[in-house]
């Protein structure tokens, strides 16, 4: 597709991004008001998640297949972690490992076998040990690394990830889910920021909240809030983050999609769901009344189902920015205004 950061390249990036747009257009069945190009057509991503083959080369399987490549370049990934693969010995015994970037230094955090990102399970104890020794030997400054962590823990230096968002700085736990694409996420949140300071809202409510990256902001700036996220580390990090900000309000551990009407106060909702979405809970929150919803999806097909029946409920879709938040990808990320109407 052309080399980093080529005219090929941009013109193959925003092609793609044509066919993103035609395609959320075709699921909500409007024109999209906005569309937001990353400025980094390769190197963007600030995730890059590996699993070791049987000698502990890190690597990634093939699409659609359990072949095992070993890694010593990602295009897609930013500078700073692309340089850190061919320096990075084997580590045999682990399950997953992810490299994540602030922009500038990197994290390693690892995972041992059969242990899912903020699970406990003590059978895991005993194989970590000589996981533990061999992360804690690495060289992290002739490695170029910041820290490591193993199930989530800090081993290592400084196993945080700092990011600065709209005037917020995030401190990251190793378990906690961020957007890959730093530049793209700022752009979200600004959206998301300038349409809900649109309504002149008194309350927020903030579903599938993660760490606070959309909806902290806006608390800073003096809106109170109520945050509902499942992940135990992303709602330590949103409550770490607020008693540094200060501001108006509470950080909810829980099931965003088993919301109920009468559960907080609100007339503006922000939802960000995984990439299922969130059947069944909008005709919930309409129920409420809220003046407008705002909806970030990375599925343009769940989003669709997910607004369906809600102009029945008086809403009316008026806004809809895309974010190429993953070029070089077929996935798109799409932010959608509801309002009431009346």
């Amino acid at each position: 597709m052309g080399e980093p950061d080529s005219p090929a390249l941009r013109q193959a990036v925003a092609a793609d991004l044509d066919r993103k747009k035609a395609a959320v257009e075709r699921a909500l069945g409007q024109p999209a008001d906005a569309v937001h190009a990353s400025v980094r057509p390769s190197a963007y991503r600030a995730r890059l998640a590996l699993r070791p083959n049987a000698e502990g080369w890190l690597g990634q399987s093939l699409p659609g297949t359990h072949d095992h490549v070993i890694l010593d370049e990602a295009p897609l990934a930013r500078p700073e972690i692309s340089a850190l693969l061919p320096l990075l010995p084997a580590l045999p015994g682990l399950g997953q490992v992810e490299l994540r970037s602030d922009g500038a230094g990197v994290v390693l955090s690892a995972w041992s076998p059969r242990r899912g990102r903020g699970a406990r399970d003590r059978r895991n104890q005993g194989v970590s040990t000589p996981i533990r020794k061999r992360l804690q030997a690495l060289d992290l400054e002739a490695l170029g690394l910041r820290g490591v962590a193993l199930d989530g823990q800090q081993i290592a230096g400084n196993a945080r990830t700092e990011l600065v968002v709209e005037g917020v700085t995030h401190s990251l736990s190793p378990g906690t889910f961020y957007q890959v694409n730093l530049e793209i996420n700022a752009l979200l949140v600004a959206a998301v920021g300038r349409l809900v300071r649109e309504g002149a809202p008194t309350g927020l409510l903030d579903l599938y909240s993660g760490a606070g990256n959309l909806s902290l902001p806006l608390v800073q700036g003096g809106l109170p809030a109520v945050l509902v996220e499942q992940g135990a580390s992303s709602a330590a990090d949103a409550r770490r983050s607020l008693a540094r900000i200060g501001g108006r309000a509470e950080v909810r551990t829980g099931d965003a999609g088993a919301f109920q009407p009468g559960d907080a106060f609100f007339d503006v909702v922000v939802l960000d769901p995984p990439r299922e979405g969130a059947p069944g809970l909008l005709p919930r929150l309409l129920m409420t009344r809220p003046g407008t919803v705002l909806y970030v999806s990375c599925n343009p097909q769940a989003l669709a189902r997910d607004l369906r029946g809600t102009a029945e409920l008086g809403y009316t879709v008026d806004r809809v920015e895309i974010f190429d938040m993953f070029p070089q990808t077929p996935h798109v990320e799409t932010l959608v205004r509801l309002r009431r109407r009346g």
